[in-house]
C-alpha cells in the first residue's frame, strides 16, 4: 500500500513537471503565443511591384460590365467597372479599376472619352491588356462613337458581395 502511494505521488510530480515543461518550452506553439487579429483590423495585400498584371484567359467571350467611375486626371486616367453589372444577379461581383502603367502609354484620345456612370460596357482580355468598349466623342458629332480601348494596368481589384436592392 505504501509502495502504491509512492508511485501515485511520483506520477503526480512527473505530470506537473511535464505540464510545466510543455507550457514554458514551446510558447510559440501555444494559442497564447500566436498573434490574433481583431475584427476591426484590416490585413492589406502586399504592395505591388509596378509590373503589369498578366490578364487571362485569352480568346474568351466578352464580359458584360457597368462603368462606375471615369476620371480623366493627368497623368494617368482611371476607369472603374463592376462585372457583371449591378442590375444582374450574381453572388460575387468583380470591381476593377483600370489604368496605364506609364503616362506615355495613355492614348491621345483619352480626353474625348465619354464614360458615364451606370453605362453598360464590355471587357475582353489578352496577355498584355484589358480592352474596354468606350464612347469617344469626335469633333462636331452629337453621339459618341464606340471603340475598344486598351488598358495595361490594374490599379485596384476587389471581389464584392452586394446587398440586395430594396
Amino acid at each position: 500500500m505504501v509502495n502504491f502511494r509512492r508511485q501515485v505521488k511520483l506520477l503526480g510530480v512527473l505530470g506537473h513537471f511535464f505540464l510545466w515543461f510543455a507550457t514554458s518550452a514551446w510558447p510559440g506553439m501555444s494559442a497564447y503565443g500566436q498573434e490574433i487579429t481583431r475584427r476591426d483590423q484590416v490585413q492589406f495585400l502586399p504592395p505591388s511591384t509596378g509590373e503589369a498584371l498578366t490578364l487571362a484567359p485569352n480568346d474568351m467571350p466578352d464580359i458584360n460590365c457597368s462603368i462606375l467611375d471615369w476620371k480623366d486626371d493627368s497623368p494617368k486616367p482611371t476607369l472603374a467597372v463592376l462585372c457583371p453589372p449591378q442590375d444582374t444577379f450574381a453572388p460575387v461581383y468583380l470591381y476593377l479599376k483600370l489604368s496605364w502603367l506609364k503616362s506615355e502609354d495613355v492614348p491621345s484620345l483619352v480626353r474625348s472619352i465619354t464614360a458615364q456612370a451606370k453605362t453598360l460596357t464590355k471587357i475582353r482580355t489578352t496577355k498584355s491588356a484589358a480592352w474596354v468598349v468606350l464612347g469617344v466623342k469626335e469633333n462636331g458629332t452629337a453621339s459618341p462613337r464606340q471603340i475598344w480601348l486598351a488598358f495595361n494596368a490594374v490599379a485596384d481589384i476587389a471581389l464584392l458581395t452586394l446587398p440586395p436592392k430594396r
